[in-house]
């Protein structure tokens, strides 16, 4: 038998993950086959005020290969350039990655690449049955992948002792593997902030407990190293296609941003390259990621420039054309295991998981991160969400109502809520409900703001799409401390996509939910793995303001 899987009997379903299990645990053992056919249309743009009299550019070309669980056959690559470069380099490096080096050796303003190319996507989820040994034996070839790097370090001590406290004891490199993941995913949390975007080495990540994606995969890949494990960084794009399953009446919805994407793979001998996705992937991966190359950290793995130019700024888009998307799929079980995040992962036979849990509390392995907060009777921003740089897209109005769930830490008056809308239809009109929470969904509506006429919007406000939806000045928008769900609603035939991040990067995995309004009697029961962007904006309240009220 194929040591990856013992598939069980599927059906299949075209767009849709069915299961039937209850909620209350987040990782979901899951056995599938994905295939998606797309065309990708990939522009990148350099801009500056003043000539620069050399920018060097280096691209990577996306491989047709067959690996593990995941393969993908590239065709029609067609790539154009504007102006066409002084000097082409073709590049074969030592991970394999093929490759442009473009350089431009005369004054210029203007750079534009344009990257066309057809996909063929085959993505897996089976029983994975592996008895490769640990510590692991690496031969020649893959010792490479065990470099240590400053952003992916396999010799700090720190992250060794979060490596050696995971695997002790542990006999199979599969066990050592999940477990390193099921700690990521219940100590570090994902996120967007500055911060993160910024800092996104591993130790930093440790250190803060969070990280944006390259962060994530960074750490990941250093536990692994320094245990001797070959792992790669894999920098790549994912596209947007809503991918949906229902678990005992709810309905959960995972998605991906038109956009760069990072991951991990790992390397068995019995198994070869596995996955791991930061966005809720073990052990596998989706068919709307494409890959283009990897490395022993983030930043080697993705394109790059260099220019001598400081004032140069740089400008990506990312089209898709998806012609086909079909999964066959089938659910086996579901894990006790809990994270910090919905998780999809293949089965693992006979795992162990860890029984020494490291000490957290070590010099050097905390650092606070400072967070601002309002003083008490000052106005401004109480909180915000409002990283739209890798974003998705969401249609928030015609048939479905959206809700973002928000966790205020003291009282407020709220004033003004923004929310970044791209408006796409005209006819009609657009305000904000604000809701309790009960048991995780919106109940008592306490109060809108102002109805906004959507022919008085500009459309296509992609630059900035910040709108400000603001509360009457005689509406009682006092909110004690506690949990708020905001909703955008609309009227008429006005369309607008409300701007939303990739996976759990703020509040709990259940904290963005929509209803049906097609539907005789629609429910809060469907639950998105994205965040809405969002500013809200108000004034803090003493006590004693609030008992004079």
């Amino acid at each position: 038998m194929n040591p990856l899987r013992k598939l069980l009997p599927s059906v299949l379903i075209a767009y849709l993950f069915l299961f039937t299990i209850p909620l209350n645990a987040q990782i979901f053992d899951v056995e599938s086959e994905m295939n998606t056919s797309v065309t990708a249309y990939i522009t990148k743009r350099f801009n500056s005020y003043s000539p620069s009299k050399k920018l060097i550019y280096t691209m990577h070309i996306p491989p047709s290969q067959s690996e593990g669980l995941n393969t993908q056959m590239i065709s029609n690559l067609r790539k154009t350039f504007t102006p066409y470069p002084t000097q082409i380099n073709e590049f074969t490096d030592e991970y394999g990655n093929n490759g442009l080096e473009l350089i431009w050796n005369k004054d210029i303003r203007v750079v534009q690449l344009d990257l066309q190319f057809s996909a063929l996507l085959y993505s897996n989820f089976y029983t994975i049955e592996s008895d490769a040994s640990y510590p692991v034996s690496v031969d020649d070839e893959r010792k490479i992948f065990l470099t240590s790097t400053d952003l992916s370090p396999a010799n700090n001590y720190l992250i060794n002792y979060i490596g050696r406290s995971l695997s002790y004891d542990l006999n199979r490199q599969i066990d050592v593997v999940k477990n390193i993941f099921l700690w990521l995913d219940s100590t570090i949390h994902v996120t967007n902030t500055q911060h993160a975007e910024a800092q996104y080495d591993a130790l930093s990540v440790l250190q803060f407990r969070e990280g944006n994606e390259q962060g994530i995969c960074n750490l990941a890949a250093a536990l692994l190293k320094g245990l001797g494990i070959p792992v790669r960084v894999v920098y790549g794009v994912s596209f947007q296609k809503e991918m949906q399953y229902t678990l005992g009446g709810r309905n959960i919805f995972f998605d991906y941003p038109n956009g760069e994407h990072f991951w991990i793979e790992v390397f068995f001998p019995d198994l070869g390259w596995v996955s791991y996705d930061p966005q809720g992937m073990y052990f596998g991966s989706t068919s709307h990621v494409i890959k283009l190359s990897t490395g022993p950290d983030s930043e080697y793995a993705q394109d790059f420039w260099s220019s001598d130019n400081e004032d140069i700024e740089f400008f990506q888009e990312y089209i898709y054309d998806i012609k086909q998307d079909n999964v066959k799929v089938n659910s086996i079980a579901q894990s006790d295991e809990v994270v910090n995040k919905l998780v999809l992962s293949s089965a693992v036979q006979g795992f162990t998981k860890y029984m020494k849990e490291p000490n957290l509390n070590l010099e050097g392995m905390n650092t606070s991160i400072e967070k601002e907060e309002l003083l008490s009777s000052s106005a401004g921003i109480v909180t915000q969400n409002n990283n739209i740089s890798q974003r998705l897209d969401i249609v928030a109005t015609q048939n479905r109502i959206f809700a973002q769930k928000i966790d205020f830490e003291y009282p407020i008056r709220l004033t003004e809520v923004k929310l970044p809308l791209i408006k796409f239809g005209d006819e009609g009109k657009i305000w904000l409900e604000v809701y309790t929470d009960k048991d995780g969904i919106p109940d008592t509506l306490l109060f809108k703001s102002y109805y906004i006429d959507s022919p008085r919007i500009r459309f296509m406000m992609v630059d900035d799409p910040w709108l400000s939806l603001p509360i009457g000045k005689k509406t009682d928008s006092r909110l004690e401390k506690g949990s708020y769900w905001f909703a955008l609603r609309s009227s008429g035939s006005c369309i607008f996509n409300w701007v939303a991040n990739a996976g759990n990067v703020v509040g709990d995995n259940e904290d963005t939910r929509f209803k049906d309004v097609k539907l005789k009697k629609p429910k809060w029961n469907n639950i998105v793995n994205v965040d809405m962007d969002y500013q809200i904006i108000g004034a803090r309240l003493e006590d004693k303001e609030r008992e004079a009220q």
